[in-house]
């Protein structure tokens, strides 16, 4: 049994249920984040598109692609309809959704400093799936349902599907809680909802602007000038334990990157 089914068949006793609120309401298990690092300073980062492409899945269909999440007998998730899991999401021409593609060793940007994007938590999902941002960015954690959440930041550890140090556990027991957290170090996120097993999502902090995910049809559009160059192009999916790789030569602002993950080489098929 996976991870995922053993998550999404999980029933939360009416003890656990208390241990749990109590938990995160008393915010027990908070972990410091390491010490506070030094960012380096944002500059001015032009718009214009620099790199562009497409990624697909090679090798096969996931069998959980598609599959509809049991979330027992919670009708404050069930009135929502089909909860489908989220970790494959791949296109009827392979394209393969929440990629992150990223450039190495670019800058941070001035206007990426004052944005705040929003992760809601919405019809006992974790929406979106995949956020990118860059080092001092603040995400705005919401919870826009009707029923007791929490959310539990997890650094995770790169090279494993679950594996991690906990960092801070946020509760948000009403509908309309909000919490703003920060992340200055570059790295790999994920958020978890202990209440509600199979909510999961991820934050993808990269050490730069220079970062994107891929769309529902395995696309992306990276619209942050890059100085015409080599440069170094990675391709992380939380299936997989590896990024994918390959040097990319700009000319004339542009360039494109296309990358193609085995599904044979994934975590779980």
């Amino acid at each position: 049994m996976t991870y995922m089914q053993q998550s999404f068949s999980s029933k939360v006793p009416l003890v656990a249920f208390a241990v749990i609120v109590l938990h995160t309401v008393t915010a027990c298990g908070k972990i410091p984040e390491a010490s506070k690092v030094t960012l380096s300073p944002a500059t001015e980062v032009g718009t214009e598109l620099s790199l562009s492409g497409k990624v697909t899945l090679t090798g096969g269909k996931p069998s959980t692609a598609g599959q509809v999440i049991d979330v027992g007998q919670n009708p404050l998730c069930s009135g929502h309809g089909p909860i489908v899991n989220p970790a494959w999401r791949v296109s009827e021409e392979g394209g393969l959704a929440d990629v992150v593609i990223s450039v190495s060793e670019t800058a941070r940007s001035l206007a990426a400093e004052t944005v705040s994007p929003l992760i809601d938590q919405k019809g006992c999902e974790f929406q979106p799936f995949m956020t990118v941002v860059q080092p001092g960015q603040s995400l705005r954690l919401h919870n826009s349902d009707m029923t007791f959440h929490n959310i539990r930041i997890v650094r995770h550890q790169i090279g494993t599907l679950g594996e991690g140090e906990n960092l801070v556990n946020l509760s948000q027991p009403a509908r309309g809680d909000e919490n703003q957290h920060s992340f200055d170090q570059p790295g790999v996120y994920r958020l978890e909802c202990d209440v509600h097993r199979w909510m999961r999502a991820w934050v993808y902090v990269h050490d730069g602007v220079h970062a994107v995910s891929t769309s529902k049809d395995g696309r992306y559009a990276l619209k942050q000038s890059l100085k015409d160059g080599v440069y170094e192009v990675s391709a992380w999916h939380p299936m997989f334990s590896q990024k994918l790789t390959k040097t990319v030569t700009l000319a004339k602002g542009q360039a494109t990157a296309d990358f193609s993950f085995d599904l044979t080489k994934s975590f779980k098929f």
